[in-house]
């Protein structure tokens, strides 16, 4: 095993076990601040066609996002995962009709539409943690990693809770990097041509 598969798992275990030791008032409070800087973000704002998730428990919660999203009219696609460890951006057209999917995730019927990567105007992507770098670490599996490529970087954007940005996440070089992230504490963007913009 290499030093930073290590350094993954280490980090990785440490985070799941932050995330389950929330309690359920604190997972509301932070979805709520969660909710309300997303929805105040110019990208947000501005996006016509948004990928977002339906969070595993403990995870940064979409759910009252991707409501609000819907309800501004604008169109929702959440991932839909696929043999070889691809997947897709299923369209959502509301937040009552799933079927079990992998991973304990909650999935779309048949049937639905999708769009490609590139049609996206922000990707919401959910992360075990992630730096100040724009570095993100995942479950693991590479879902994320495999689809961004086709994604401008700077239409990726970690959503994540504050203890989950850390100073170091050790990367590979498939690992794909976030053009920023946003927790219910505070946006970070990264502009790579000017430099950092915080909100």
């Amino acid at each position: 095993m290499s030093e930073a598969v290590s350094e993954k798992e280490r980090l990785r275990r440490e985070m799941l076990a932050r995330r389950r030791a929330l309690s359920e008032a604190e997972r509301a409070a932070m979805r709520r601040g969660l909710t309300a800087r997303i929805l105040a973000l110019p990208q947000y704002q501005a996006a016509g066609k948004i990928l977002a998730y339906l969070a595993l428990p403990g995870e940064a919660d979409l759910d009252d996002l991707i409501r609000a999203a819907l309800a501004a009219g604008k169109k929702v696609y959440v991932p839909v995962c696929l043999p070889e460890r691809r997947m897709e951006a299923g369209q959502l057209m509301n937040m009552d009709d799933f079927v079990p999917g992998p991973f304990g995730l909650r999935d779309l019927p048949p049937g639905y539409l999708s769009t490609e990567p590139e049609e996206l105007d922000l990707v919401l992507v959910p992360a075990v943690a992630c730096d100040l770098s724009g570095a993100r670490l995942g479950h693991g599996a590479g879902y994320y990693d495999r689809y961004l490529p086709r994604v401008p970087r700077d239409r990726r954007l970690a959503a994540v809770w504050d203890f989950q940005v850390v100073s170091h996440v050790p990367e590979d070089v498939f690992d794909q990097r976030m053009g920023g992230f946003i927790t219910e504490k505070r946006t970070q963007i990264f502009a790579p041509a000017e430099g950092v913009e915080k909100v």
